[in-house]
């Protein structure tokens, strides 16, 4: 018996956290949204029907681990489907528009004469509703979506394990 209690124990204490509300696997719908993004044109789930995509929760004024978490999913696929949503709902917080936003996330990672990262595909735009509704509480939390609209994973915080972001791509678009 008490061996039993021990191994039941120990395979607990293993598991703790795999369960918990930081990164989720139960998939949810994605909720409704429709917003103007940095390049003007607005956008709302409509635009994705049947397309799988990447969504990092952040805002204007997060630059760690948000910036990480958009430079890590690029690593891996750069020509990934990503809207990156602020949760901020003020319309320029700290003074910081949609545009100005998306190139201080490019420059994350310039040195000297090394442009690096572009980002040019990501489109940045409002989505605070989307957050509350997915109780998103950490920035740079970043969400996967099927291509039936469903949100099959959502990791909470910092992102920049690349195996863990290849293995949900593939999840999400059914590779």
């Amino acid at each position: 018996m008490r061996a039993a209690l021990l191994v039941l124990l120990l395979l607990s204490s293993a598991m703790a956290g795999c369960l918990g509300s930081d990164n989720t696997e139960e998939a949810v719908s994605f909720p409704q949204f429709e917003t103007v993004a940095d390049d003007d044109q607005t956008y709302s789930n409509a635009d994705f029907d049947g397309e799988w995509f990447i969504v990092i929760f952040s805002a204007e004024w997060c630059t760690d681990p948000c910036f990480d978490s958009m430079h890590a999913i690029w690593s891996v696929m750069p020509e990934a489907p990503v809207l990156v949503f602020s949760t901020d709902p003020a319309d320029e917080p700290q003074g910081i528009d949609l545009a100005t936003w998306h190139e201080s996330a490019n420059a994350h990672d310039d040195t000297d004469d090394d442009a690096g990262v572009t980002l040019s595909s990501y489109l940045f735009m409002k989505g605070h509703q989307p957050a509350a509704e997915l109780d998103i509480t950490k920035p740079g939390s970043v969400g996967f979506v099927d291509t039936e609209g469903n949100l099959i994973y959502l990791h909470q915080g910092r992102l920049s394990d690349t195996g863990l972001i290849q293995e949900k791509i593939d999840l999400a678009s059914g590779v």
